[in-house]
């Protein structure tokens, strides 16, 4: 039914009554009541409007057919803090009375949204936690020039102390494994426990090959090659099935590509040594390694340098394979944490 068919005469009275006529004397009070009975008729059609597609709105289902929710999976907790080094953007997320809170650092190329799923897991979990975008990732302010690992993991007593929190559990992913190692070598009173997934600790001869290789060209290209050729892109030997999980996550991470400024990120990687950081680590420490990762070897030599760290292979796969099972990261995380929480 179209919606001018609910507005009683609407054609005929217009917006504010019955069309003006010609009054007989006398007859001055039943016009006024015929026009304030018209009023409050076209009113009450307006009303039943209204009401009428406020209920249609909340009867139809999303149009969301491909499953695709954007940016709504980050729905929730999300705000910002002033840094040296810009604005900073966070989702915080679970329960404020959770007693050590988790800091999320996301990976080179990457962004907030790595965590997005995790942390909703972690919240039904019982556990709080904090994801941030690096400075020149994500919804962050681009940073000032180039950092350093440790830079970034300086920024980062800012953002803690924004959210008034003294100490937290960081996990970092790659990059942010690097991160995390540096904020806790330099700032351990900050620090309860270390979760590192994935840690490219290079040697001099790795970092001077990896800065040799040609940066990946983001520009523009009139048959999408730019997006397609990184998309299908397989690392060799990565026995990964092409789930909708997987192919969710190798979105997530060409858009975040795409998102981000210069590649600030692996720079300060190939040009940190992680070997000092670690071994002036004191707070309880979780290797994560996946087998297929090419970061996999310099995870086992990180844990002969340190036999003291925990060490647990989370899959079979590369990195990202912690995007595809949020719920089982969630839980091997929660089991490592949940003695701090006492």
């Amino acid at each position: 039914m179209g919606g001018l068919a609910l507005i009683p005469s609407l054609a005929k009275v217009g917006p504010w009554g019955a069309s003006p006529s010609p009054r007989r004397r006398g007859g001055e009070e039943s016009d006024l009541a015929r026009a304030g009975l018209t009023l409050r008729a076209w009113r009450l059609g307006a009303l039943v409007l209204a009401l009428t597609f406020a209920a249609t709105l909340v009867a139809s289902p999303l149009r969301a057919e491909d499953h695709w929710l954007g940016n709504g999976v980050l729905k929730g907790g999300k705000g910002y803090a002033d840094t040296p080094m810009g604005q900073v953007s966070y989702r915080d997320i679970g329960p404020r009375g959770a007693k050590v809170p988790l800091l999320l650092i996301h990976q080179s190329w990457m962004s907030m949204i790595e965590f997005a799923q995790i942390q909703d897991e972690l919240a039904k979990l019982g556990y709080r936690s904090i994801a941030i975008d690096l400075p020149g990732y994500g919804m962050s302010d681009p940073a000032p020039g180039q950092p350093t690992i440790k830079d970034f993991a300086d920024n980062l007593v800012p953002v803690l102390d924004d959210l008034h929190i003294q100490k937290a559990i960081l996990v970092g992913h790659h990059t942010g494994s690097l991160i995390a190692a540096s904020f806790a070598a330099h700032h351990p009173d900050r620090v309860t426990a270390l979760i590192l997934h994935g840690n490219p600790y290079f040697t001099k001869a790795e970092s001077e090959a990896a800065l040799a290789q040609p940066d990946f060209d983001r520009t523009p290209k009139a048959d999408g090659s730019n997006f397609s050729l990184f998309f299908t892109y397989k690392v060799p030997g990565d026995p990964h099935p092409q789930t909708p999980e997987n192919l969710r996550s190798r979105t997530w991470l060409l858009l975040s590509m795409y998102l981000m400024g210069p590649d600030i990120g692996h720079w300060a990687v190939y040009h940190y040594d992680m070997t000092a950081d670690a071994l002036a680590i004191r707070a309880p420490t979780l290797i994560v390694t996946d087998a297929h990762d090419g970061i996999h070897p310099m995870d086992d030599r990180l844990a002969k340098l340190r036999p003291d760290f925990k060490y647990e292979v989370f899959s079979n796969y590369t990195g990202i394979d912690m995007m595809d099972e949020p719920k089982r990261w969630a839980a091997m995380a929660g089991d490592y944490i949940a003695p701090f929480e006492k």
